[in-house]
This record gives C-alpha cells, sequence and structure tokens, in this order.
C-alpha cells in the first residue's frame, strides 16, 4: 500500500485556530487521523473496484407516509445505485492516493439474479479479473439497498408544514485477496435526509428533491463516505483550553494564538511554581493538549494524569472542570490505540 502519500504524520493537524470562549475557557476543533474499520494486508498495493451487486427491484423500498392519507409503496428506478456508488468510491480512492493504482470495473458479475442476499463474487471471475488487471486486492460492492420514505408534518409551534425525504442505505462489500484465497466481508450503513418547510402544505412537499435524483445523490455519498472505512480519514475533534488571570496562563493563551506552542508549554509549566491546586491543574490540562497538538500524546497524557491528580489534592473543585479533565484522559487512551491501528494500517508496523 502508499500509505496515503506517506502521510505528513502526527496524526494531529491544524489549519487555523478558531476559539470561542465561554468565560474561563476557550474551546477549538483540531483535526484527527482516524483509523479505518479495515486494515489491508501489506500485500495490498495494486486495487480493482469490482461491481458484484443485484440491482435492486423498483418497486421495492420506496414508501409515502403522509398526514391523513394511507401510507403506500411506490416505484422507483434504482438499478444505477450500485454505478454511481462504486464511481464515487473509486474517485476517492484516486484522490487519497492510498494505493499505487486502482481501477474500477463497472460491469455486474454477479450472475444469480437474488437481490435480496448478497453473495460474494465467484472466485474464479476474481482470479481472471486480478490477472487482467494486475490486482492484488479486490474489494467488490456486492450489494447496496436504500429504503426510503416521503413524510409530513404540521408544526404547531411555528404553524408551518414540515415535510422530510430520508433515505437508509445498506451497503455490502467483500475484500477479496485472490493470490491468497482469502477475503473479509463488511456491512456499512448510511442515512441521508432532505428536508422542507413551509406555511403551505404542498409547497413543503414540493420543494423536496426528486426522489430518484435524491436517491443517486445519497448513493454518490455512500461511494464517497464508504471510503472512510477501507482507509484512515480526518476528522475533527473538540480541544478546551483554560483561561484565568493568572500572568503565566495570559502568556500562554497569546503564544497559543499563533500557534507557538514550544512558548505556550513553557509559560504554563512556569505559572505552576506557588499556584493553588486549581490552576495548577488547568495549566497542566493546557499543557496536555499543547502536547497533544504537537504530536506528543504519551507526553501529554502523562500531564493530564497530572492535572487529575492536582484537581483530587485540591479543597474546594469543580465538577464541570473535573469531569472536563478526565474526559479528555480517556480520549488520550483512546487516541493511543488509534494511533497504533494507523499505524499498522498504513504499514509502518505488522
Amino acid at each position: 500500500m502508499n500509505g496515503m502519500n506517506r502521510i505528513n504524520f502526527l496524526f494531529v493537524f491544524i489549519s487555523t485556530l478558531v476559539f470561542s470562549s465561554c468565560t474561563s475557557t476557550l474551546y477549538t476543533d483540531i483535526d484527527l487521523l482516524r483509523p479505518a474499520k479495515v486494515t489491508f494486508y501489506k500485500s495490498a498495493n495494486h486495487l480493482l473496484l469490482v461491481n458484484n451487486t443485484v440491482a435492486q427491484p423498483a418497486g421495492t423500498g420506496h414508501r409515502i407516509e403522509l398526514m391523513n392519507d394511507r401510507e403506500k409503496n411506490v416505484s422507483v428506478n434504482t438499478d444505477s445505485l450500485a454505478l454511481f456508488c462504486l464511481s464515487a468510491s473509486n474517485e476517492e480512492f484516486t484522490n487519497k492516493e492510498f494505493f499505487k493504482s486502482n481501477e474500477l470495473y463497472m460491469n455486474s458479475i454477479n450472475a444469480t439474479g437474488n437481490f435480496l442476499t448478497p453473495s460474494k463474487p465467484n472466485a474464479d471471475s476474481l482470479q481472471l479479473l486480478a490477472a487482467r488487471y494486475g490486482s492484488d486486492v479486490i474489494v467488490s460492492l456486492d450489494k447496496i439497498k436504500v429504503y426510503d420514505r416521503i413524510s409530513d408534518t404540521f408544526l404547531e409551534e411555528s404553524g408551518s408544514f414540515y415535510a422530510l425525504l430520508e433515505a437508509n442505505y445498506e451497503s455490502t462489500w467483500t475484500v477479496n485477496y485472490p493470490k491468497l484465497l482469502k477475503y473479509e466481508t463488511f456491512v456499512f450503513k448510511d442515512t441521508i435526509f432532505w428536508d422542507s418547510e413551509s406555511y403551505q402544505r404542498k409547497k413543503a412537499l414540493n420543494d423536496l428533491p426528486s426522489r430518484y435524483n435524491a436517491l443517486i445523490d445519497g448513493a454518490l455519498f455512500v461511494g464517497h463516505n464508504s471510503v472512510k472505512k477501507f482507509i484512515p480519514y480526518w476528522d475533527k475533534a473538540p480541544r478546551y483550553f483554560y483561561k484565568t488571570n493568572s500572568k503565566f496562563m495570559l502568556q500562554g493563551v497569546d503564544s497559543m494564538y499563533v500557534k507557538n506552542w514550544t512558548a505556550a508549554i513553557a509559560l504554563w509549566q512556569k505559572g505552576l511554581y506557588k499556584a493553588t491546586k486549581t490552576l495548577r491543574a488547568k495549566l497542566l490540562h493546557n499543557t496536555a493538549v499543547a502536547y497533544e497538538i504537537t504530536g506528543d500524546i504519551d507526553k501529554a497524557l502523562e500531564t493530564i494524569e497530572a492535572a487529575i491528580a492536582e484537581y483530587e489534592a485540591a479543597p474546594v473543585i469543580s465538577a464541570e472542570y473535573y469531569f472536563l479533565t478526565t474526559t479528555y484522559r480517556e480520549q488520550l487512551k483512546a487516541r493511543l490505540k488509534e494511533i497504533a491501528e494507523i499505524k499498522r494500517q498504513l504499514g509502518e508496523t505488522d
């Protein structure tokens, strides 16, 4: 595998810091690299995406549930959902550069005609495709189904009508290693909705998108989103800093605004001298977050443990701040496990 173009990887990325202030705390989002649900073999360098689906029948899974009306099923053409889903996945894999190469085989190799029960690809077909495309891993989409409904309701508070189109997708994928004769199957679920509100009931319903177009857009979303399950992905996570009138606290916060984390850490550590237990806990909490942002998760965990010890030794503590700090400790413990898994998924460790 190509390791996402060998990510410059501290596993934490901050492009800009935008803080929201709540009296004595500051809040920002940081970008964290999260592990995928799938771990490919190290030998997986050349990916082939394959269509192994049977199209969902037009009359299956589409309902209308309107006020003062009987629920009913309708027909919607969904035979192209797999094609749009796979095209989106292929585009996303290409953008991520996780594999040395990736290609797409669009014609379905599923000859069973059975939509209800997904079946893994025929072994002989996989061998032929692997030889044709030079692939050492084949990811097949074995089934994509959608259950969708249009509904409406009256909102008494606003005196308006609310219309909803909700689509629940379930996709079944198999990761195949033709040369090794091994495979793993995964099922992913995605929910997407479109809504509209108007003082006129008819307008609320009419402002919903075309059901066919909406389901195609949903299939594209499923395709893009499924790649997050296959390879590590970036995700936002909230982080909190304390802000008090302490001289060294404020100087550290000033350094934080310009992303000078080394200076911020030094100032917050300097402020520990002769500080109260509660202030020491807050300074240590800030220091731990700074260590995480610079990529030293072990040091961050060690520091947050020290912050918790200061809180527990204080004569009076804030339940809110104590909860915030202990929650952060658990997040750091989870991060260490995630990083170990990410390294394995990027081929850095066995």
